[in-house]
């Protein structure tokens, strides 16, 4: 399996991904697997379903109401049938390509590893999950990460907000 690059976010981001496409994420079926005693191998988030790497980022509810907000936010409609290799693989946006493509996987990771974040703090810190916060936060240290890393383009903080879908189309 080739290894997944995006310059416009952090290195940590980038193993993210590689640890999840290799099903490298201790997640409690992953650890149970292992012959690790738990008590239980359902989501924490939901406990609508085992946790694998797939239901945690895309399939629980949480993540994905997450991923209907960030979906509506760039203009995309909503989200259907997506699986966790499409989404970081980025290919789930056909219509894009060049830079704007590249922007678009980009927010996807970070939606994808605030997810895993906020898992880890229900599981550790027992924090409960808040939709809007998390979303807020994808869109922030999304704007950040890529802003940073964009040499020759400027994005503009309103314009992240209001209006993301412009950045599709910068080549």
């Amino acid at each position: 399996m080739e290894t997944l690059r995006n310059n416009l976010v952090p290195k940590k981001l980038e193993v993210f991904v590689w640890r999840s496409l290799k099903r490298r994420l201790p997640t409690l079926t992953e650890l149970d697997k292992k012959g690790i005693d738990l008590n239980s191998i359902r989501c924490p988030l939901c406990d609508d379903d085992i946790e694998s790497i797939e239901h945690t980022l895309v399939f629980c509810k949480h993540a994905f109401d997450l991923w209907s907000k960030v979906y509506s936010w760039w203009g995309l409609g909503h989200v259907s049938n997506l699986s966790m290799s499409e989404i970081l693989r980025g290919n789930t946006l056909a219509s894009s390509s060049g830079l704007g493509k590249k922007i678009w996987q980009a927010v996807e990771w970070v939606c994808a590893y605030l997810i895993w974040k906020n898992r880890n703090n229900k599981v550790f810190r027992e924090k409960c999950w808040n939709i809007s916060v998390a979303f807020n936060e994808v869109q922030l240290k999304s704007f950040e990460w890529i802003s940073l890393r964009l040499k020759k383009k400027k994005i503009e903080w309103l314009s992240w907000l209001n209006d993301p879908s412009v950045y599709l189309r910068i080549s």
